[in-house]
């Protein structure tokens, strides 16, 4: 299997994107919403070794969906825009265990047509970027992949990540032989000589969707590592987890944050915008084991970190767009949270993006 470090890329003259002289584009709506687990975000953030403050370490113990801007940081260190290949190495190094109830049921599953019927069911646990679905169709089982949201110029990066780690749960099931008879779909170019590590499977380039399939005679053979009983256990915690998805009110609460920035809502006005009490809205976040402050904090912090990365915008600017008064409260929060001032965070970073090796 590749190794991380190979993720780690030469300096070339793609390496430090040239920022927006003042104002960046809108960023997406949908990028503000949790979207993806922040098992991978603490994996992803030890893996290649980037620095975490005590309170991001904090806002982390309770695991949880986390937005796709969280992510951004960690996407621009390894160059994925202009290394979008590189995706896949980071894919295939997730470990089963970090995929929680979706990767222990899919060993379970009784074979690997089971397996993908598992992942599409339980995908969206910790993973909302993508639609999934598991077709039996002209001699084939496959597993399809469709983003939900514009991942704009990270579409191709995240694309690997997300086919490349899918596929690898596999691993721990199929025999490598029957692994080898699986093809992987990639709506793409073939990448040139170089910019991605040699494949150990068939990759189908130019395919019609993302996805991977196997022929019905390798998909339906029984697994050697079935075990029924234990699936039954982990599909009963699965469907629990999709339940408290569908209803999580720290989900809705960072919505009407974003939707109103940088005039962000006060405690009151969204506890009226969701037809509750302030009393009820703060007994119901601390059931999900989160606050309304640190909501605010993540959201305030997400877009400070974006505009310092992809503009030269001045400090007060950044401090003015994220609803600070003045620069002088922004640079403390922000030291809070990061554990760095906004000056040296957009230093540090664009030091760490030109000298990435």
């Amino acid at each position: 299997m590749p190794k991380i470090d190979q993720l780690m890329p030469v300096p070339h003259p793609l390496a430090t994107p040239e920022p927006a002289k003042d104002l960046v584009v809108d960023l997406p709506a949908e990028w503000f919403l949790p979207s993806v687990h922040s098992m991978y975000f603490q994996l992803f953030s030890r893996l290649l070794a980037l620095p975490m403050s005590a309170a991001q370490r904090d806002s982390l113990a309770q695991p949880r969906l986390l937005p796709l801007l969280d992510y951004l940081p960690i996407f621009d260190a390894t160059l994925a825009v202009h290394q979008p290949h590189g995706g896949r190495l980071l894919g295939l190094q997730i470990p089963m265990a970090a995929h929680g109830s979706m990767g222990a049921a899919a060993l379970a599953s009784a074979s690997i047509a089971h397996a993908l019927e598992t992942i599409a069911r339980y995908a969206h646990i910790r993973n909302r970027l993508f639609d999934f679905e598991c077709r039996r169709e002209q001699g084939w089982v496959s597993l399809w992949m469709r983003p939900r949201i514009p991942l704009q110029d990270y579409g191709l990066f995240v694309q690997n990540v997300t086919v490349f780690a899918k596929f690898s749960i596999l691993r721990g099931l199929a025999h490598p032989a029957d692994l080898q008879r699986g093809r992987l779909l990639l709506p793409w170019d073939a990448p040139e000589a170089g910019q991605a590590p040699a494949d150990d499977v068939l990759c189908v380039y130019q395919a019609p969707a993302l996805g991977f399939e196997f022929p019905v005679e390798v998909a339906d053979q029984p697994s050697v590592l079935s075990d029924p009983d234990l699936y039954r256990h982990v599909c009963q915690a699965g469907d629990e987890e999709l339940e408290r998805l569908k209803g999580s009110i720290s989900a809705r609460v960072r919505h009407l944050l974003h939707a109103h920035q940088p005039g962000w809502p006060s405690l009151e006005q969204v506890a009226d915008a969701l037809s509750t009490s302030r009393r009820t809205l703060l007994r119901k976040l601390e059931s999900e084991k989160i606050g309304y402050q640190q909501l605010l904090d993540e959201a305030r912090n997400e877009l400070a970190c974006w505009y310092l990365r992809q503009s030269r915008m001045p400090l007060a600017h950044v401090a003015e767009k994220i609803g600070f008064s003045d620069q002088t409260n922004f640079s403390r929060s922000f030291k809070r949270w990061k554990g760095c001032s906004p000056r040296d965070y957009r230093r540090q970073f664009a030091a760490d993006v030109a000298t990435s090796a």
